[in-house]
């Protein structure tokens, strides 16, 4: 027969007493408990303050980026922006707040990302222009043909340097913008960090950039560029996607053509 100490019985006397007076098992409702407490600290006090606070800021940030939006003449431009923002906002969070929860539980962060080198060459680096090599021994041109076609690599490479400074200014502005965050929220985790936590954290927001960099694309054509004034009756993210069909739809007769002659 199994011997229990008198604190055990009493431990035990008292988890009777509370099933009885509430109707289930405390230990379950402990763990219940627990499991509402690590749900309610990653989403209300993580990912959802993170994601109200990104929105702004890179609201923000495309204003300051994109001045010609301003002054906004359609209300529904302010929501479009807002909506683009809080899309790109939203995944970030959630993959910050993923990342550091992995961190915390000593799980791999690696996960899910294969070819970890191609994540970081996408990701992780700034733009860099990279200039044409010319294969002289398969170039069949005469020395003037050959001269215009060595200015012409010459030039592209030049705009590439001025275009990819500028996108580099524009990206470090996002990543600042997303470090002043990610220090509020996850400060005392981020002075522990190693150099490979630091990496995966760059991939992290290097895609998040990409996501705002497409999304500023878009509302700079329809919204500064067209100046889009009639409100087509759909959200931002509706919108694209119908006029991604409607480009799909018009684009579908031209490639089967192709299909055939090939």
């Amino acid at each position: 027969m199994e011997e229990h100490t008198p604190e055990e019985d009493e431990k035990n006397e008292s988890k009777e007493r509370l099933r009885e007076q509430l109707g289930v098992d405390p230990d379950k409702l402990l763990d219940s408990i627990g499991k509402y407490m690590e749900l309610y600290r990653k989403f209300v006090l993580l990912q959802f303050p993170l994601t109200a606070d990104l929105k702004e800021k890179l609201k923000e940030l495309f204003e300051k980026q994109y001045p010609g939006i301003k002054p906004y003449t359609q209300m529904w431009h302010v929501n479009w922006v807002f909506e683009a923002m809080e899309g790109v906002a939203n995944t970030l969070s959630i993959r910050l707040v993923s990342f550091f929860e992995k961190l915390e539980k000593g799980e791999n962060f690696k996960e899910g990302f294969d070819d970890y080198d191609e994540y970081v060459g996408l990701y992780a680096k700034p733009y860099e222009a990279r200039k044409r090599v010319i294969k002289y021994d398969k170039l069949k041109l005469d020395a003037e043909k050959l001269r215009i076609y060595e200015q012409i690599v010459e030039e592209s490479y030049q705009e590439d340097l001025i275009g990819f400074k500028q996108l580099n200014l524009e990206r470090n502005e996002f990543l600042n913008v997303v470090h002043l965050q990610v220090l509020r929220y996850f400060g005392e985790q981020t002075e522990t960090f190693t150099p490979d936590q630091w990496l995966h954290y760059d991939i992290l927001a290097g895609m998040s950039w990409e996501d705002y960099f497409d999304d500023c694309k878009e509302l700079n054509y329809y919204l500064i560029k067209k100046n889009m004034q009639e409100y087509p009756g759909l959200d931002y993210d509706h919108f694209l996607l119908k006029q991604s069909e409607k480009y799909r739809d018009e684009s579908a007769p031209e490639n089967h053509l192709k299909a055939n002659e090939s």
